[in-house]
């Protein structure tokens, strides 16, 4: 299947299609097998509901394991309360508050605490309210399973699809700010934006959540490559933290700045590193042996220039400055090598959209 952005208009219009289809199924179904109050089918499909396959089966399992939970909490006040008005407080008290309390360990409680206010409370008067209770609690499970059919099988939003385009992205990003970053540096160390890399983190950030949904939700139905994504992400995560020690020893120092004497081998790992992170946004391996030689070169003349006395020029400021920055492009020349020789990458198939090396 296509990958549809979830926040694009098309997605949003099949989004309020199926959200509907399951509300219509849900009720159906419970019209079918004459369930009393069928809105609680329809109404639960329309809160499972979610945009992408993921949140709408964390919903899922959010709402019928706490209306399961909730159900036999309900139940068991039923039996132990009389129907009486005092009595009948007295259990919702005490049902509601124990389900309240216990969403310090597992926010399926939350939903608990609901469904034991629909069990004590719409079965009273009934000739026999644990049956009522019970019917209530089909009802909400008809609604759950509606909405996950619909969600799975009418126009799938996988979240795994969204968060490999979200990484071709990143990895773009990545380039893009170690290239202006490096650019600044090497022209006597201009300070750049303060704010350059906060977009990059946040969604970085969102990355990692969504690759989370991928883990927990969609891996064990859509069978996701989750081991590669999660190497992707965690490289990602690497090269910002990389990004952003760059960013603060180019804006911690101020005053006028060095001509750098290894521009050249500086200039060079920015570059392979750069087309690195581009060929692995592509699907394909990065050149390891420039890598890994650009890599030996900058250390080398690096070491070169220390033995020679180079770094003696720098004041302290401006020699924790440098260093800070090196140790910064260096590490991130070396995640990006490592990432080339992982196992999971080198033998894994290329991700949808992405062609082979």
């Amino acid at each position: 299947m296509s990958f549809v952005d979830p926040d694009s208009n098309l997605a949003m219009i099949r989004h309020g299609c199926k959200t509907g289809f399951a509300a219509v199924l849900a009720y159906g179904i419970a019209q079918l097998f004459h369930l009393e109050f069928g809105y609680w089918a329809a109404l639960s499909a329309v809160i499972v509901m979610q945009v992408n396959v993921a949140d709408s089966i964390r919903m899922c399992l959010y709402r019928f394991s706490g209306t399961a939970v909730g159900a036999v909490i309900g139940m068991v006040a039923i039996l132990i309360f009389p129907e009486t008005p005092v009595m009948i407080m007295l259990a919702l008290f005490c049902s509601a508050g124990f389900c309240a309390y216990m969403t310090r360990y597992n926010v399926r409680y939350r939903m608990a605490a609901i469904t034991v206010c629909i069990v004590l409370l719409a079965s009273l008067g009934q000739e026999n309210r644990l049956v009522f209770g019970m019917f209530r609690v089909i009802e909400i499970s008809v609604g759950v399973a509606a909405a996950f059919v619909v969600s799975v099988l009418l126009w799938p939003v996988r979240a795994g699809n969204a968060l490999k385009a979200r990484l071709r992205d990143r990895f773009n990003d990545c380039a893009r700010n170690y290239d202006a970053l490096m650019e600044a540096f090497l022209s006597l160390q201009v300070e750049v934006d303060p704010h350059l890399l906060d977009r990059l983190q946040s969604d970085i950030l969102e990355d990692r959540i969504l690759y989370q949904k991928v883990l927990h939700h969609e891996r064990w139905m859509y069978g996701e490559d989750t081991d590669l994504l999660g190497l992707k992400v965690r490289t990602l995560e690497k090269c910002c933290a990389h990004l952003q020690t760059m960013h603060h020893a180019l804006n911690s120092e101020h005053g006028k700045g060095y001509e750098i004497l290894m521009k050249s081998e500086l200039h060079d790992l920015a570059t392979i590193t750069i087309d690195g992170m581009r060929r692995i946004n592509a699907g394909q391996i990065p050149q390891m042996d420039q890598l890994a030689l650009v890599l030996e070169k900058a250390e080398s003349k690096l070491l070169e220039l220390r033995e020679g006395g180079a770094t003696r020029r720098f004041h302290l400021q401006k020699l924790v400055q440098f260093f800070s920055f090196y140790h910064g492009v260096q590490s991130m020349g070396q995640d990006i090598f490592l990432y080339g020789q992982d196992p999971l990458f080198t033998s894994s198939e290329p991700l949808t959209g992405e062609t082979s090396p």
